[in-house]
């Protein structure tokens, strides 16, 4: 199969909402989980199109999905360009300061981030995770992968302006009409009126990090160890069917337990250093975030 959109990011941006809402749409084939890492996890690039195809129902029209480990992504935009170099490409961002305290929270709350590691203490240890595996470098750079226009710079060396569409989280939580409107337009399908969502992902501290590092870290050692049945497509079937791990999530949750707002000294932080990014983003792709 050739895929026809794919989402490459920003996580922590509304990439959940942005793919249920295009998974309404009756006339795209979207994939049946929200992500599907075939580009962005070495791995699983390796199994080759029928792993990615196996993801996707038998039914017409273009085909989507999202992966927000790709913004991040070294190898990607070549792998991607090899797939089909007319692939239309979306990208959904959000006030960077904001995402990268979500981020960092996030990772916090899951097992990637140590406690002990504070907002701004966490920059300085990005390097060591800039060269490293896709998954830790999603999770513990925060800033890095909120420098949205130095991303996407690496896409255009591969892609045309034209092939890629840049969202914004605020106008999808505000008008998400609008914005599915837009991307309708842009995908070349009919309109259609969406059922507005609930907020999704909404950031939630997890009873026990140990669990939630089995669900979603696919290096996690035993996740590892009972990976292997799953490479058996019918279970594999099964067990998504099931929705065992979306109920797994949910019992995890400790419902309405966020956090804090972010200081003075880590709002200024942000700004001094997301400041001349955002100036490139507006200037050259004519967005304001």
């Amino acid at each position: 199969m050739k895929l026809d959109h794919i989402i490459i990011g920003m996580g922590r941006c509304g990439t959940t909402s942005l793919s249920e809402y295009i998974n309404q749409h009756p006339g795209i084939n979207s994939s049946n989980v929200k992500e599907v890492h075939y580009f962005s996890i070495d791995d699983l690039y390796q199994r080759g199109a029928p792993y990615l195809s196996e993801h996707f129902h038998n039914k017409p029209g273009p085909t989507s999905m999202a992966d927000t480990y790709l913004l991040l992504s070294k190898e990607g935009p070549q792998r991607i360009k090899e797939h089909n170099p007319n692939i239309k490409i979306t990208v959904l961002l959000r006030d960077p300061s904001t995402r990268a305290y979500s981020n960092y929270h996030y990772s916090l709350n899951n097992g990637y981030e140590r406690g002990d590691i504070g907002f701004l203490e966490s920059h300085q240890k990005e390097k060591e995770y800039l060269n490293g595996d896709i998954i830790l470098r999603n999770n513990l750079c925060h800033f890095e992968g909120s420098l949205y226009f130095k991303q996407l710079s690496l896409w255009l060396r591969h892609f045309n302006r034209e092939q890629i569409l840049i969202l914004r989280t605020e106008d999808l939580q505000n008008s998400p009409q609008q914005l599915i409107d837009r991307l309708c337009g842009f995908l070349e399908v009919d309109l259609f009126t969406v059922r507005v969502l609930d907020k999704k992902n909404k950031a939630q501290k997890v009873r026990s990090r140990s669990l939630q590092q089995f669900l979603l870290n696919r290096n996690h050692w035993l996740r590892k160890t009972v990976r292997a049945p799953l490479k058996i497509k019918f279970i594999k079937g099964v067990v998504l069917k099931s929705g065992v791990n979306n109920r797994l999530y949910k019992l995890n949750e400790k419902t309405g337990v966020g956090y804090d707002a972010m200081n003075e000294e880590e709002l200024k932080f942000c700004r001094d250093y997301f400041k001349d990014d955002l100036h490139k983003l507006e200037e050259s792709f004519g967005v304001v975030l």
